[in-house]
């Protein structure tokens, strides 16, 4: 329904800018369904645009997708610089790569998108990833899909939950596929109400591309941040940033908050003073408090 009043409100918008340079003989009726050759074809289909737009080596992105994707079969086209069309020999291989990822290059973040037989290839919304995350800290009796699904829902629509054994025990794990807003700084975790206690659980995130330690956001380092400059970040001086390693899946130790959290690290006497017992409601103007 927001699609249809989000077209219907650019198609008045047309009509307007158009005004007389047109009228009812420029408009034009596709019959007929489009045919099962063509329908199979765009779903053997992926459109393919870089988060970033980097300088890159043609042939060396390719060899390196075909070595990642584990496949030969399929062919690449540039639309236009830092997005391509990746056409598969079959569906079940476009299908396997697509729901597989994320995946990047060098760093930069390449996100897919299926193939659509009613869209325009610039049509397509590329403003978000679905990326794998892991929750550190859930105690083993908290661990199922109704919890770890509201866990991942703090972070954005929840595609997919598992839950996996740790070794050969019976112990498992939770772990989300979540469609992350790319504009939106990554999270680090979230303070759960238990019934006697809180506890801090991690968030930590499968195959992240490359991403800025100052502001969280994934597209750009520290040092080309512009919502905080490189040298009011603390990073030159080795100070702690919002951000760190600690958000990649593969760094097992804690973030500086976890540890802070469970008496891992020492808070200064100033940090005392100003921690509060609960965090702030959204809803509480800070400046008048």
């Amino acid at each position: 329904m927001v699609d249809q009043i989000s077209e219907d409100r650019r198609l008045a918008a047309l009509c307007k800018s158009m005004s007389k340079l047109w009228n009812a003989v420029d408009v034009v009726d596709l019959p007929g369904e489009i045919s099962p050759e063509k329908l199979l074809e765009c779903r053997k289909t992926l459109f393919g645009r870089f988060y970033t737009n980097p300088a890159l080596n043609y042939n060396a992105f390719q060899t390196l997708m075909r070595k990642s994707w584990k496949t030969e079969n399929f062919t690449c086209a540039t639309l236009e610089s830092g997005f391509y069309s990746f056409s598969f020999q079959s569906e079940t291989e476009a299908q396997r790569v697509l729901h597989t990822g994320p995946w990047s290059f060098s760093g930069h973040l390449l996100i897919l998108r299926q193939c659509e037989p009613d869209t325009p290839e610039f049509s397509y919304d590329f403003s978000y990833c679905d990326f794998w995350v892991k929750f550190i800290g859930l105690p083993y009796g908290r661990v199922s899909y109704a919890v770890i699904e509201e866990l991942a829902s703090k972070l954005g629509a929840v595609v997919e939950v598992k839950l996996e054994a740790r070794g050969n025990s019976a112990y498992k794990v939770g772990k989300a596929r979540v469609r992350l807003t790319l504009a939106n700084p990554l999270k680090t975790g979230v303070l759960v109400n238990l019934e006697n206690r809180k506890i801090w659980v991690e968030f930590k995130y499968e195959r992240l591309p490359y991403y800025c330690y100052s502001c969280g956001r994934i597209g750009h380092y520290a040092t080309k941040c512009a919502e905080i400059p490189y040298g009011e970040s603390g990073l030159e001086q080795n100070l702690p940033a919002r951000c760190g390693d600690w958000l990649r899946a593969e760094v097992k130790e804690l973030s500086p908050y976890g540890k802070i959290f469970y008496g891992q690290q020492e808070l200064s006497p100033e940090e005392v003073e100003v921690v509060p017992e609960t965090p702030l409601s959204p809803e509480i103007d800070t400046e008048q408090n």
